[in-house]
């Protein structure tokens, strides 16, 4: 194991919960003239639903963007409406840019929207106040907070150089970028702070959410952790957050301690997906299971030029078992070369676990094929280090006809659905957890070219 320290220090979750609904509240009348009879005082809530208004209330509102389009998605999950906008039509929107990922508060209130560096525009995190939605017009009113310029045009990725040495791991032109991306927008749970990585080169980003600037602590550079980390996962009290390798032959996944106040990030540790002769690589997420243990997944098949002379062989794309006080990872799930087997098939770029069911976004990507199919696979997680497979949904049958590269998935706050996009055949679903059937399909024919970036409100990241 290449853990730099056992990771020990687990904070206590540091804020409560407010009652929002109650049955009712027991109160004893003690006024002369009573006998202490106990009466039931119901507190009075709105009987109606806030679909269009913008306040503390939870919305049912999931935000994506359009690699080839360059617009903004807003999905209602409830009521299954889109709305499509055009960032150029927003005043102060700050060109025609290509936007990478989303963030949505959430009351709906504010919407996050990163992008890529360009020859005229550096990388941004642009902020848009939501002033109104009409679901039944398709119409949004949104205005610009802040446009934070998170570099120079013209800046040049930092990725390290690789090429494919064998037939089974290929190195495709996509992830190959030449200028800065900002990607993995996330929360950090009862804070005011939201975390972006820079991942074409070394940099966390912080933006303050109470002032919609950059923190005092940004940017956030530590050599050997944060180099190509697609975002940081926070466990539900904010005391640890983990950050993942997204590039060829990167087997470890970065541990941090957060500073509550400041939003700094202090190293903890490295937990290693194996050992060095025999190691995992190349994840894109990970899922918190409580606020010890968490679920990454590996993409990576096989070797490339930056595997390291004494490494054996590259563990093929399979899911692993995070203990952050251990500083461990047991694989819990193997590689399997076949649609219908009982384990990981394509490289999973996302994970969920809701209602005792953990759920593998799989994609055609690395592999020296690309976009040719695309599986969500559902396993029975009741006993976390024995996952028990259900079922793969499968495109043309439980997926539709074309669909390939199930890539992010973002939960409803109630975990009765997931949002799953597909930037490479234009699909954005709703699969319901219930049944695991998918009960919406946003496609092509709503105008969906390369949606990417979703967020659900309420959730993390």
């Amino acid at each position: 194991m290449i853990s730099i320290m056992k990771l020990s220090r687990m904070a206590s979750v540091a804020a409560t919960c407010l009652l929002v609904f109650s049955a009712g509240t027991a109160i004893a009348d003690d006024e002369e003239g009573e006998d202490n009879e106990v009466h039931f005082y119901s507190p009075q809530f709105p009987n109606y639903q806030y679909p269009n208004a913008y306040n503390n209330y939870l919305q049912p509102v999931v935000t994506a963007i359009d690699y080839h389009t360059r617009v903004i998605y807003l999905f209602n999950y409830e009521n299954d409406q889109l709305i499509i906008i055009d960032p150029t039509s927003i005043a102060g929107w700050p060109g025609d840019l290509p936007l990478q990922h989303t963030g949505v508060l959430s009351g709906a209130d504010v919407i996050y929207i990163t992008t890529d560096n360009t020859e005229l525009d550096p990388a941004y995190v642009i902020a848009l106040r939501v002033d109104g939605i009409d679901w039944d017009a398709g119409t949004a009113s949104l205005s610009v907070e802040s446009v934070l310029a998170a570099d120079s045009p013209n800046t040049p990725a930092e990725l390290p150089f690789v090429e494919q040495v064998n037939d089974v791991q290929g190195v495709p032109n996509w992830l190959l970028a030449g200028s800065t991306q900002v990607h993995g927008f996330s929360l950090l749970p009862f804070t005011k702070y939201a975390y972006m990585a820079e991942w074409t080169n070394d940099r966390i980003r912080v933006v303050d959410l109470n002032t919609n600037d950059f923190a005092s602590v940004d940017p956030i550079s530590i050599s050997g952790y944060t180099e190509q980390t697609h975002g940081i996962t926070f466990n539900k009290s904010g005391s640890i957050g983990l950050g993942t390798g997204y590039f060829f032959d990167n087997s470890v996944i970065d541990v941090y301690e957060p500073n509550r106040e400041t939003g700094d990030l202090q190293v903890v540790g490295q937990i290693q997906l194996g050992n060095e002769r025999r190691h995992a690589a190349f994840t894109h997420y990970v899922y918190w299971l409580d606020e010890r243990f968490a679920l990454t997944a590996s993409m990576q098949f096989d070797k490339t030029s930056l595997t390291p002379s004494n490494t054996r062989k590259i563990i093929p794309p399979s899911v692993w078992l995070l203990d952050t006080a251990e500083g461990t990872a047991t694989k819990i799930i193997k590689h399997t070369k076949r649609k219908n087997g009982r384990g990981v098939f394509r490289s999973p770029s996302d994970l969920a676990v809701v209602n005792g069911k953990l759920y593998l976004a799989e994609e055609d990507t690395i592999d020296p094929t690309f976009g040719e199919d695309g599986y969500i696979s559902v396993w029975d997680i009741t006993d976390r280090y024995k996952p028990r497979f259900i079922k793969r949904l499968k495109p043309g049958r439980d997926l539709p006809e074309g669909y390939t590269v199930a890539h992010t998935i973002s939960p409803t706050p109630d975990n009765r659905h997931l949002i799953i996009g597909s930037w490479v055949s234009g699909y954005v679903i709703k699969l319901d957890t219930h049944t695991d059937t998918v009960t919406k399909v946003w496609g092509p024919a709503d105008g969906l070219v390369s949606p990417h970036g979703i967020f659900a409100a309420g959730g993390d990241r």
